[in-house]
């Protein structure tokens, strides 16, 4: 949180996901894995390949997610 407020005071632009209940990370090797492989997966899509990422909630992407990746 030092750096977020750092950031803040910097007017610098930045993204954070906090996971409550997750180890350190994004989440991996615990029950919340999945969500943050997914947001991970999100971010590098929007923001290295400039496509939007698929609609995650819809029911014809959440058959579809696990071969997606």
């Amino acid at each position: 949180m030092q750096v977020v407020h750092r950031l803040i005071r910097a007017n610098k632009n930045f993204d954070l996901l906090v996971i409550p209940g997750a180890n350190h990370g994004a989440g991996r090797g615990d029950r919340y894995a999945a969500y943050g492989a997914h947001k991970q997966y999100d971010f590098f899509v929007r923001n290295l390949l400039g496509v939007t990422p698929p609609p995650w909630n819809s029911a014809t992407a959440a058959g579809s997610t696990q071969s997606a990746r």
